[in-house]
């Protein structure tokens, strides 16, 4: 009887277990499809960075690509986060110049963290992979501590391609559970799922980011929000100072030696034995017409005065 029992049960067993498979194979699809086998370029606790494959057949980086660390935190520095209202969301791409609690995505500490190992990753990718990262506000302690459950994380990836630097974010300081800051309003706030919801990414300065990418803004907050391509070659040429303006060179007075004693400068001696030569044939010049003067005026006299005739003695 037990056996009977045990037998005509164990089909029954049997069959709960098929449709336990059945209902959870979908599961394990979508768990393998997401899954993606990533090799870890650098993980502490503070962050990590890995380089991942994108199953996008048409994705195709510039990888491997040698960035300088300079080019690589410079354009990590310019991404901001900006804070989304409500005109913003309507006008979308209209209302991107209003500066609603503007601020810089990475700190310097990040940046320090991140740059180095950004741009050995970015040295050491092949064209089907981009890069990786997540950065932690503290220290993951122990998977057990409250605090580390708490630990906001700011996340994304780039990619090379061409001049441009491709950086999407995925998270900016999540922690599970946390809620949105613009849902206060809202009777039943909903999670903020990534730290993005009422949040979109930017670049100063603006003129380095290239417009097929920037332009594509998004009028309900989609993804193309988070997305940034940077020329970084343009970016460096806006990131230098101007030369400064070329001194106004200034004349520099000539300093010469007096001249031995008795010895004359030639310079000034010549224009001075000039005026007096001139004077000299000056004054004699006017001594001759002294002259010429005087003897007209004495032979006109003598013409109005002629000389007596003496009379002849008898």
């Amino acid at each position: 009887m037990d056996h009977m029992s045990n037998h005509t049960s164990s089909p029954s067993l049997m069959l709960k277990l098929s449709w336990l498979v059945l209902a959870c194979l979908p599961l394990l699809l979508v768990g393998c499809a997401g899954s993606r086998p990533t090799t870890s370029v650098h993980e502490t606790p503070l962050g990590s960075v890995f380089l991942e494959p994108v199953s996008d057949s048409s994705f195709q980086a510039s990888h491997p690509i040698k960035l300088s660390e300079t080019t690589v935190g410079d354009v990590l520095r310019g991404i901001h986060t900006k804070e989304k209202s409500g005109f913003l969301l309507l006008l979308g791409k209209a209302a991107k110049s209003t500066n609603l609690n503007d601020i810089r995505t990475f700190s310097e500490d990040d940046i320090a963290f991140l740059t180095p190992h950004i741009t050995a990753a970015l040295a050491q990718a092949n064209p089907t992979q981009r890069v990786g990262f997540r950065i932690y506000s503290t220290a993951y302690i122990a998977p057990s501590a409250k605090t580390a459950q708490q630990r906001e994380t700011t996340a994304g990836y780039l990619f090379a391609d061409g001049l441009s630097l491709h950086v999407t974010l995925t998270q900016y300081r999540h922690y599970a559970g946390k809620k949105s800051a613009g849902s206060q309003k809202e009777p039943r706030p909903l999670p903020d799922t990534d730290g993005l919801r009422d949040r979109e990414v930017t670049f100063l300065p603006e003129g380095a980011v290239r417009s097929d990418v920037y332009d594509r803004s998004s009028w309900i907050g989609k993804s193309e929000d988070r997305s940034l391509a940077i020329d970084y070659q343009l970016l460096a040429r806006l990131l230098t100072p101007p030369p400064a303006p070329a001194p106004i060179p200034q004349p520099v007075p000539v300093v010469t030696a007096p001249p031995p004693a008795g010895q004359a400068i030639p310079s000034q001696a010549a224009p001075i034995a000039t005026q007096d030569t001139e004077l000299q044939a000056f004054k004699e010049e006017m001594k001759a017409l002294r002259k010429k003067v005087d003897e007209q005026e004495a032979e006109l006299q003598r013409l109005k005065n002629p000389p007596l005739k003496k009379k002849p003695t008898p």
